[in-house]
């Protein structure tokens, strides 16, 4: 019989590093703060890709697979920080229409 296991806390499936290191060790992590370090890992996969991708047209390396792999990681990281973007958008405008 297979296990469930439950879901881990927010800490561990995204970890706040640098200058964030303040708020993790509080306990207390903004929503801003989750955006922005999601923004901050797509910019970096979007580097790494780049980078990658480059190095494959130059010649310095000839693993097509890396190159499509950071090119997907990039391209989901993407994807997930746009639909969450679209479900801030579609709250936000929820909320403007209620009445008071």
């Amino acid at each position: 019989m297979m296990s469930i296991t439950g879901l881990q806390p927010i800490q561990q499936v995204m970890p706040v590093q640098g200058k964030n290191q303040q708020v993790a060790q509080t306990s207390e992590i903004s929503f801003r703060d989750i955006l922005t370090q999601a923004l901050q890992n797509v910019n970096k996969l979007e580097k790494e890709s780049d980078a990658i991708t480059s190095d494959f047209i130059a010649g310095k390396t000839d693993s097509i697979h890396s190159v499509l792999i950071a090119a997907e990681k990039a391209s989901i990281a993407m994807d997930l920080v746009l639909e969450v973007r679209n479900k801030v958008l579609d709250a936000y405008s929820e909320i403007m229409r209620m009445q008071v």
